[in-house]
């Protein structure tokens, strides 16, 4: 019961409820897209509105908080993104959706608060598992949202009834926040969004910069098949709305397995491992773009699966070796940054090279993710070693 009134549980909260909405659309785009005549660049808009508020409010938020305080701004943000859903839940257009998507959006910029928050009340010793909540928001939060947005889009009005269903979590994460989360007495700054990306240039190390490289491809890569997948095998393999849902859980779960395994199994040898992870990307993408039936499609995203945890595993672990005490943190928010940034661009540039054909964007990812293991090892091992 203690656990459930900890500063941990309720921030876990917090973000998974903002997560549930980023992907609570993702499995009904093609559903969406013929109910409101919506073409595949206004598919990659309506998805890129998340990150793009997200990217802005981040700073803002970050900022207020230092200033009001971080339980303040995570409750009203928090009520924010009720309201977001509700609208969501009366959506009856494409510009009422992308509205949502925005409003959504803004108030997912909560996650750098929950960030300090965390950075506030942990010492340095114990912050890697403090973030790690975070991340295994992350994780649950892209399983269960395209879940909840698959399971129950199918019911009757089952727009209606999902949006209220995620503003009913999200109340319940505002009400844990009010009564339960106190204000931290040491407040971290926070650094998110424009100033984090005007940091880039103060980093000189050059395998820094690669690192970082490595992971705006891959995230523009990754934030692209998120958003078209669904609107891929609904048009090669007619799936429903339930199957596609399914398959996002499936591909979930193996990533959740996947980084319990390597929690506790893992070598030290990050590189080797990032390798190992693009090559499977590039098999998974390579395979998307050629696969003929169900049951290759499921194979092939099991080991995509893999790829994506391994990278996402191992990257910013590779990237914490070549930082010191004083920058950590500056770096780290360098990162989180450029992955916000690419998921921007990721969904608009997948439905541009999908205007003419729906698997073209695979075979561009995975040349993409072929080509960028030859340069981690030259920049990540061979110029280290």
């Amino acid at each position: 019961m203690t656990f459930f009134k900890s500063h941990l549980f309720i921030l876990f909260l917090v973000v998974f409820t903002e997560l549930i909405g980023f992907g609570l659309i993702i499995p009904v785009l093609p559903q969406i897209a013929a109910q409101y005549e919506l073409n595949h660049f206004m598919l990659g808009i309506l998805m890129s509105a998340f990150s793009f508020a997200q990217f802005f409010s981040a700073p803002l938020l970050g900022h207020w908080s230092d200033k009001f305080g971080r339980r303040p701004l995570l409750i009203v943000s928090k009520l924010g993104t009720v309201f977001a859903y509700i609208v969501l839940a009366y959506a009856n257009s494409f510009w009422l959706f992308l509205i949502a998507r925005l409003l959504d959006g803004f108030t997912g910029g909560n996650i750098a608060v929950a960030r300090a928050y965390i950075a506030d009340v942990t010492p340095v010793k114990d912050r890697a598992k403090g973030m790690a909540v975070i991340g295994i928001s992350f994780g649950l939060g892209f399983i269960f949202g395209p879940a909840l947005g698959g399971v129950f889009y199918t019911l009757p009005n089952g727009q209606f009834v999902a949006s209220l269903v995620a503003s009913g979590l999200s109340c319940i994460a505002v009400l844990f926040t009010y009564f339960l989360l106190k204000e931290p007495e040491n407040k971290v700054a926070v650094k998110e969004g424009f100033t984090l990306i005007r940091s880039v240039f103060s980093i000189k190390q050059g395998v820094l910069l690669a690192i970082c490289f490595i992971y705006f491809i891959y995230m523009i890569s990754f934030s692209g098949f998120e958003t078209t997948f669904s609107v891929f095998t609904h048009y090669i393999f007619d799936l429903s709305i339930r199957d596609n849902s399914l398959l996002f859980m499936y591909a979930g779960i193996i990533g959740l397995i996947v980084q319990l395994f390597l929690s506790k199994n893992a070598s030290a040898n990050f590189v080797l491992f990032i390798m190992a992870g693009f090559f499977c990307l590039a098999f998974g993408f390579l395979g998307m773009a050629h696969l003929s039936t169900v049951v290759s499609l499921i194979l092939v995203l099991s080991i995509f699966s893999i790829g994506i945890s391994l990278v996402n595993t191992f990257m910013p672990a590779l990237l914490s070796t070549y930082t010191t005490d004083e920058n950590r943190g500056l770096i780290m928010g360098v990162y989180e940054s450029i992955g916000s940034v690419s998921r921007i661009i990721g969904p608009l540039v997948a439905y541009s090279i999908a205007i003419s054909y729906i698997r073209y964007e695979y075979m561009v990812y995975g040349v993409f993710m072929l080509l960028l293991i030859p340069f981690i090892y030259y920049f990540c091992w061979y110029r280290r070693s």
